[in-house]
């Protein structure tokens, strides 16, 4: 039987059409299993300025631009002359008033029996009660200004809040410094963290804790433990400063994932604002593919 030239066109689309069909759900319903997502991200810089909460004038600074320092380590004083006067002052101020109120609530406790059978007139007795008022109300508040005293010499010592490195030395040894007027800007980097962007098709594949795997261009060998510690509950278009599969236009979630290892170079290999690879393992297709096996 022949076959017409229109009839032969149509079966050559039929087969066609069906070979793509082939195609199409080949690739769809055989596509390889995601084992793990991988992210593009940046170091986050922390920064501090560090100030003093007294006013005073800087005695010295212990530190240069560049070094490291650890949690507690002084950095800068305050001259402490003045702090010591007015806290030497006060201590006497103190038992100054401790002495006048021991001796206001003994005149209260000998005439006390005498104002109860009425031989003092109310008029005294009721300046009696109101010397003892007032010298314990002293005697409180004496206390409570050279507590005071105290916190102020202490804040004339500025120490380091975290482990972390001096960026700026912004004051040198001499000048006359307010409370709150910045010293040094310090950067922080325990814990350290990447902020990292997530497209919104690929937000139910991690979820809070989930491990993860930082590195660097300058050592891509080398990895370090981390996990998600943050998912931004809000959407936000991709800033133009972040790499991702998709289009820049897509939706996506900031991430935190902070760096769990400890290694002592951590911070050689991790500097603030390098831009990192992340690599995510995913949870649920290993699960599969070792029930699969």
């Amino acid at each position: 039987m022949k076959i017409s030239k229109t009839g032969m066109r149509i079966l050559i689309t039929v087969v066609m059409i069906a070979a793509i069909l082939v195609a199409i759900a080949y690739f769809f319903f055989n596509k390889p299993k995601t084992t793990e997502l991988k992210l593009y991200g940046n170091i986050e810089i922390r920064q501090v300025d560090l100030s003093f909460r007294v006013s005073g004038r800087l005695k010295q600074i212990y530190f240069e631009e560049g070094d490291y320092v650890k949690k507690g380590q002084t950095l800068a004083k305050l001259d402490f002359d003045t702090f010591e006067t007015n806290l030497k002052e006060l201590m006497a101020r103190e038992a100054d008033t401790k002495a006048a109120k021991i001796n206001a609530n003994s005149i209260y406790r000998r005439n006390l029996a005498l104002c109860n059978d009425f031989t003092l007139s109310k008029q005294e007795c009721e300046n009696l009660l109101t010397n003892k008022t007032r010298a314990d109300a002293e005697y409180e508040l004496s206390k409570a200004q050279l507590e005071n005293a105290r916190i102020s010499l202490n804040d004339a010592t500025l120490k380091a809040p975290n482990d972390g490195i001096i960026l700026t030395r912004i004051m040198e040894p001499g000048t006359i410094l307010s409370a709150g007027v910045p010293v040094c800007s310090m950067s922080l980097f325990r814990p350290l963290w990447a902020r990292a962007y997530i497209p919104e098709e690929d937000l139910g594949k991690i979820k809070l804790g989930q491990s993860a795997y930082v590195s660097s261009d300058s050592m891509p060998d080398k990895e370090f433990k981390a996990h998600i510690g943050f998912i931004s509950p809000v959407a936000e278009f991709t800033p133009k400063t972040v790499e991702t599969v998709s289009l820049r236009t897509d939706l996506v979630y900031r991430l935190r994932v902070i760096i769990d290892d400890n290694d002592n170079e951590l911070n050689l290999y991790l500097r603030q604002g390098m831009p990192v690879d992340i690599r995510i393992p995913l949870e649920m297709a290993t699960a599969e593919e070792k029930q699969d096996g």
